[in-house]
């Protein structure tokens, strides 16, 4: 469990970021892009949350007065001027907070504070509520304005662009919903079909009956020797019957079970289509954050973004995080300064590129840039206390190194970067999805970064390999190649075998392992073994295996549900004789075939789970965490989820011996989460504890007819009557 003083540098190191990210919701906003209110709102309501936990009461009461502004927008206040200056002025705020922890009582900031709540009596009560507001006015409307209006009421200015052309209704939007009618077809036929298989259970109830009978008929015992005659008629007559019924239940159940399938899997369909989304959006979203990250740095630079793809919901959200610190990190580290840019003959404007790319069972992101390459010298430098052997490591080894957590090249805390938070954003995002992160980089000549990532997070197509008594598979889109391994191909190297790869463009020596000798289960890699050639962030490697088979698609369980983990299984497939066929995360998998075969994640590392489960529901990722640690500081295992939806599905894959949730949440707040788990099998009597920064008699008063066992506070959080009220339900108290 890190510490509260961890928490709070860790509050304080992802602030910019936000603040980045705030600010060009705000922007697009001004231009049209109204749906970016509500994701402002979420934003500034998580920032408030967290501080208030982590008793960063400036920082809290900043961004509640922000949120106060947005809510009246959101209302159908008119946003003028003021509006804009004075939510970008606390955003400002906001990030001089992070930068400077203790300048929380400087006047300045007193200013801001009242430049919002100026900006909120400003913008009045505004129309009912719901209704939301434009937020641009035509330059007419401020005509007829009062004469005693101040500067202030200034309305925004017109927007520039041409509006947006009219949707393709055959294409996914860009939040696609579901097609009600349809749901509503297929849910009337489930309720049919449902009602049918009471009118078979009745059936199998009187067959049932009869069969009873026909016992009682047949049992010797004090029968009447002048009835057998009757009793054997009477037998044969039941027995028949019993017959004719089965067998028309069988029927009727078969013809009832494939209609009832049939019908599952269009609404399965109906479903998956509605989370299919397109990129347009999260590629405006980028080309926003890149020009306000060069307005920020005073840079010259054109961002171009190019291609289109469709994803799962859920694929976006875990992309966008990772794409805007890309596209941040590409212009602040990448691009050169002006005069260095003459100095190296390169145009004085530098250029980022971000193209997306989709193919049948993944999509992929590539991020370029023309800048100076990565600084591997100073990378190396950087490395050299804590990684033994860092100054003789070559460029290739030591790009893993780029995704650590608090690593930073920076000689100095900039606007942007410089407080070691990006990359290892960018790897844990992506590696969640189980997507790939691949890096390029020349000195002087630039960086590509390219993301692959699965189109949706139903299914995986996979290539399925056999090694020793292990049944595994790895992600097509991590497969470079497959190769056996014959002996001019392999080369006994000082650092261990390597596989020769030839392609029209050149000769390749990657780095070879056993997978058997990784999972503990076999040796080294031999002549006449199959070998799969993989992609690593630092290029490719290769594995051995007994055996692979003809890439397929497949459906994953939650890895977290097998009776042992392993940090090298992402997910578990079911095979169609009952076992199971273990994914594995081609990076995790990388870093430990480096290791020795002593530390083989499945010989060493795999353990019976035994402690109680806890799942955690917050949405404000500092909150999450430090609620995370407090309970595997009790002893707990613990699921996380970012939302209510995700929370529900987490229970249920898992069920949870205590829940902790917050009440605002994206996609589905704690409120319907848990009236939901209420009417769920298995999960009606969990206890429910509920942390939020809401203060809404109603919503407390429907948690506790929900039986929710506690609300606590945010703003007034103490960590030891969260600790007192976990044990207790727990206990069954």
């Amino acid at each position: 469990m890190r510490s509260r003083a961890d928490l709070v540098a860790a509050f304080h190191r992802t602030m910019p970021d936000r603040v980045a990210q705030a600010t060009d919701l705000w922007l697009g906003y001004e231009q049209g892009q109204t749906g970016n209110l509500q994701v402002l709102r979420r934003l500034l309501h998580t920032l408030k949350g967290e501080a208030h936990m982590l008793e960063l009461a400036a920082c809290g009461d900043l961004a509640e007065l922000a949120e106060d502004v947005i809510d009246a927008v959101r209302g159908g206040a008119r946003p003028t001027q003021l509006t804009g200056d004075s939510l970008l002025g606390a955003l400002e705020g906001l990030g001089l907070l992070s930068a400077s922890p203790g300048a929380e009582a400087a006047p300045e900031l007193e200013i801001v504070k009242e430049t919002l709540r100026a900006a909120r009596a400003e913008l009045g009560g505004g129309p009912p509520a719901g209704e939301l507001a434009p937020p641009l006015v035509p330059a007419s409307a401020s005509a007829s304005a009062s004469a005693s209006d101040s500067v202030h009421e200034s309305v925004l200015p017109p927007r520039l662009d041409q509006p947006d052309a009219p949707p393709d209704p055959a294409q996914p939007t860009a939040r696609a919903a579901l097609d009600a009618e349809a749901v509503g077809a297929l849910l009337q036929e489930l309720q049919r079909l449902h009602g049918e298989r009471e009118v078979i259970q009745r059936r199998l109830r009187e067959s049932q009956r009869m069969l009873r009978a026909l016992l009682v008929e047949i049992d010797p015992r004090g029968a009447d020797v002048d009835r057998f005659a009757e009793r054997i008629a009477k037998t044969l007559g039941y027995g028949a019957e019993i017959e004719r019924l089965l067998s028309a239940v069988r029927a009727d159940w078969s013809s009832n079970e494939f209609a009832a399938g049939r019908a599952l899997g269009e609404l399965d369909e109906v479903v998956r289509r509605a989370s299919v989304v397109r990129t347009e959006r999260l590629l405006n979203q980028v080309s926003l954050a890149a020009r306000s990250a060069a307005r920020m740095l005073g840079k010259d630079v054109e961002a171009r973004v190019e291609g289109t793809g469709l994803l799962d919901a859920a694929v976006e959200r875990r992309l966008e995080p990772a794409l805007l610190h890309l596209v941040r990190n590409a212009i602040d580290h990448g691009i050169e300064p002006a005069d260095v840019r003459a100095r190296r003959g390169k145009p004085a404007r530098g250029t980022v590129a971000v193209t997306v790319v989709q193919t049948d069972a993944a999509v992929r992101v590539e991020v370029k840039d023309d800048g100076g390459g990565v600084d591997f010298a100073r990378l190396r430098e950087v490395l050299a206390p804590s990684v033994p052997g860092a100054a003789t490591l070559d460029d290739a080894e030591l790009i893993p190194y780029l995704f650590a957590h608090g690593l930073t090249t920076s000689r100095s805390v900039g606007a942007i970067s410089g407080r070691g938070v990006g990359l290892d954003i960018v790897a844990r995002e992506i590696g969640a999805l189980g997507g790939q992160v691949r890096v390029d980089s020349k000195p002087g000549l630039g960086t590509t970064i390219v993301l692959v990532v699965p189109k949706n997070l139903h299914g995986e197509e996979v290539v399925p390999i056999s090694s020793g008594r292990f049944r595994c598979a790895v992600p097509t889109h991590a497969v470079h190649s497959v190769v056996l391994l014959e002996d001019e191909e392999l080369l006994r190297a000082p650092d261990g075998p390597r596989v020769r790869l030839t392609s029209d463009a050149c000769a390749e020596l990657a780095p070879l392992y056993a997978l058997g000798a990784v999972l503990g289960d076999g040796g080294p890699p031999g002549p006449g073994d199959a070998a799969l050639v993989l992609h690593h962030a630092a290029g490719l490697f290769a594995v051995s295996v007994d055996g692979y088979e003809n890439p397929r698609l497949v459906a994953l369980v939650r890895s977290e549900e097998m009776p042992l983990t392993s940090p090298l299984v992402r997910g578990v497939a079911p095979t169609a004789d009952g076992e199971a066929m273990l994914l594995l995360d081609v990076e995790r998998l990388f870093a430990y075939a480096r290791q020795a075969p002593r530390d083989a994640p499945f010989a060493a590392a795999a353990e019976q789970k035994r402690e109680p489960l806890a799942l955690v529901v917050e949405d404000a990722p500092v909150a999450r965490e430090l609620l995370c640690g407090i309970l595997r500081s009790m002893g707990l295992r613990v699921e996380e989820a970012s939302d209510g939806r995700e929370g529900l599905a987490r229970a249920r894959a898992a069920p949870p011996d205590v829940v902790l949730t917050d009440l605002e949440m994206p996609y589905m707040s704690g409120l319907e989460m848990v009236a939901e788990l209420r009417r769920s099998p298995g999960l009606a009597r969990v206890p429910v504890v509920v942390l939020t920064t809401a203060a809404q008699e109603q919503s407390e008063a429907a948690l506790r007819g929900l039986g929710v066992r506690a609300v606590l506070s945010k703003q007034r959080f103490v960590e030891e009557e969260l600790r007192r009220i976990i044990a207790a339900s727990l206990e069954g108290a």
